[in-house]
């Protein structure tokens, strides 16, 4: 059935195909900024008016408490995303569509304060595949999401992007048939240091930029040492991507960006995947990066809310109840519900 396009203008659409990303303004449901941000200083322990300079660490990940469906986190920006894959039946409407206080924060350093940077030369130019098996057309990441909860102006820590740098990674997962297992970016975005078209995210708290999964990007440097607080979340697929439609109208605007970059109209199945090797998913392998923390964060939660009269059941956190609802949804949102180790036989 031919995509059609209701939210995203002909330009959105233009800029995510020529340059591999799209910025929605103001996307974020607001009253999820202020609760998620003022919780936060009590999870950290930091002293919020001391500034990024007063805070632990240059480049900092935290684990989720809280989580709610994307539409209503953030409308637009769900939107913009189901358009993208090419419709909404088209998306897995249980994995990766909870989106949470998962925090990312760039605090700076001394360092950066008085450094310039190239971006080619910066370390870490990856794409998001580290849970599963990568294919051409694996969809496990079908669009990466950047959600804005501070200001983040040029030079102040957003994520670098290598808009030409998705030919290459293309042509790598083209060239392996037998696909690729985490870590292999040595491999995937060698190419990106003779890149010469890279973009910084920048804008307003409230603002999401949505990324082609195969845009190569990493972590910019915050010269300003201003907050600049993010949280990454994923769009998953029920399918592979198909690269193979009689009609090129069905084409999703992601899949119209990989034929495009390697200079295609279709390209069966057959010639970038080997049918004997099965697609696979590993969980929990990023499992450290959901729980590390998560006794410190709520003792620090607990003792502010006894502190201020409210009394530490006050507070709510999923990993207060570990059988409960909302911890079965946060572990089927990341696919924790899976057999630990690699799982054959995933979709995507």
């Amino acid at each position: 059935m031919p995509v059609k396009y209701e939210f995203l203008s002909a330009e959105q659409q233009e800029h995510f195909f020529k340059h591999g990303w799209i910025k929605i303004p103001n996307a974020i449901n607001k009253k999820y900024i202020d609760a998620w941000l003022n919780r936060l200083w009590i999870r950290l322990g930091w002293d919020k008016d001391a500034g990024p300079r007063g805070w632990e660490g240059e480049y900092v990940k935290f684990v989720r408490h809280e989580e709610v469906p994307f539409q209503e986190f953030a409308p637009d920006a769900y939107k913009a995303c189901m358009e993208l894959c090419g419709g909404e039946d088209r998306v897995d409407p249980i994995r990766n569509m909870r989106h949470g206080d998962h925090f990312i924060i760039n605090n700076g350093s001394d360092y950066w304060e008085t450094h310039d940077c190239d971006p080619k030369d910066r370390p870490g130019w990856h794409t998001d595949n580290d849970w599963y098996r990568q294919f051409l057309d694996s969809s496990n990441n079908a669009l990466v999401v950047i959600h804005l909860f501070t200001d983040v102006p040029p030079r102040g820590g957003g994520t670098f992007l290598c808009e030409d740098g998705i030919a290459g990674i293309e042509e790598c997962f083209y060239k392996h048939k037998q696909g690729l297992d985490s870590p292999f970016t040595n491999l995937s975005a060698a190419h990106v240091k003779n890149c010469k078209v890279f973009s910084q995210v920048s804008g307003k708290a409230g603002d999401t930029f949505i990324l082609h999964p195969y845009i190569p990007h990493t972590n910019g440097p915050n010269h300003l040492r201003t907050p600049r607080i993010i949280t990454n979340p994923h769009v998953t697929l029920k399918e592979p991507f198909n690269l193979d439609r009689d009609d090129p109208s069905d084409y999703s605007l992601i899949e119209r960006v990989i034929l495009d970059r390697l200079g295609r109209d279709r390209i069966p199945e057959s010639e970038y995947r080997d049918p004997s090797v099965p697609r696979i998913s590993y969980y929990p392998r990023n499992l450290p990066l959901r729980t590390t923390g998560v006794p410190d964060e709520i003792r620090r939660l607990q003792a502010a809310a006894e502190a201020s009269g409210k009394g530490k059941d006050s507070i709510y956190s999923i990993w207060l109840d570990p059988e409960g609802p909302d911890m079965q949804m946060f572990k089927r949102n990341f696919g924790l519900d899976l057999p630990e180790g690699p799982n054959h036989g995933v979709v995507g």
